[in-house]
């Protein structure tokens, strides 16, 4: 027996006897079975001791993941807040550039002798044209040879992309006229006029690329989509005069300070090119 743990048991005999509970000598067998018990109570606190020390571990473990897993929700809300916030700056870009297109139109139609009042509401709820000088004023023929119009959006994500690389954008949503090829993502004016093209280009989280609209070959306006820390939508609108047979399409612009490594973009519909005729000038 250790000093320790014989000092303990002569501390609780010492008690026993202090208070009257024995009145005869301790033997030495008495002392053993003190001892003992009290080696049973020790070993049996630190059991109850360990568990306890289990618990706090297994506490603080659930605690750390519970701590993650607020940290995790938190980074998720935070980028879909921001992919709104972005939504929600390229529709007002949008609204602006339309505005500014409403004003060209305006000014276009002053030029070429139209005027506003005296164009017939396509949707058939306008007052019906009753003279056949009107109908050459009208902005949108009643004819339906003449619409044309397209939107298709890019459904799967393109990845590997190279400079002047046109972009296939491979779900036609409208196709009038049947002027767009998602094949080759090419729009091919049938009828001569004037058109409104429009693009969106999502960029993969943290990343940047450069794209533009191209008129047979060349180049007409740029777009820029990129962030340092999560998605990014960038846009672009243009309204070009055409000729039958004329091309637009979307392509990488060759720009090997941004369009580098693996070129790649956000497809889920989140990548868009629509474009519609405005005028006729046949």
């Amino acid at each position: 027996m250790g000093p320790i743990k014989r000092f303990i048991c002569f501390a609780v005999i010492f008690e026993n006897i202090h208070l009257g509970l024995t009145e005869r000598s301790v033997s030495q067998n008495d002392e053993s079975g003190y001892c003992l018990k009290l080696e049973n109570r020790v070993s049996a606190l630190g059991n109850v001791m360990k568990n306890l020390q289990d618990e706090k571990i297994m506490t603080e473990k659930k605690m750390d993941y519970i701590r993650q897993e607020i940290i995790t929700s938190k980074s998720q809300y935070e980028v879909k807040f921001n992919i709104l916030e972005k939504e929600l700056k390229t529709t007002k870009e949008q609204l602006s550039n339309a505005n500014d297109i409403v004003t060209k139109l305006e000014n276009y139609m002053r030029l070429n002798g139209l005027k506003i009042d005296e164009i017939e509401d396509i949707s058939g709820l306008g007052v019906a044209e009753d003279t056949a000088e009107k109908e050459k004023r009208m902005l949108l023929p009643s004819t339906s040879t003449s619409s044309v119009a397209f939107s298709a959006s890019l459904i799967n994500h393109q990845e590997n992309l190279s400079v002047y690389q046109k972009i296939r954008f491979d779900y036609v949503i409208t196709n009038v006229g049947s002027g767009y090829n998602p094949v080759t993502g090419v729009f091919k004016a049938t009828v001569p006029g004037l058109y409104f093209f429009t693009v969106v280009i999502m960029s993969h989280a943290t990343e940047d690329i450069e794209t533009q609209i191209v008129k047979n070959g060349i180049q007409i306006v740029n777009t820029y989509s990129g962030d340092s820390t999560t998605w990014n939508q960038g846009s672009q609108s243009v309204v070009l005069q055409l000729t039958a047979g004329d091309n637009v399409y979307i392509q990488i612009q060759n720009n090997k300070g941004v369009n580098d490594g693996n070129i790649r973009i956000f497809g889920q519909s989140w990548s868009s090119f629509s474009g519609f005729l405005i005028a006729n000038t046949q």
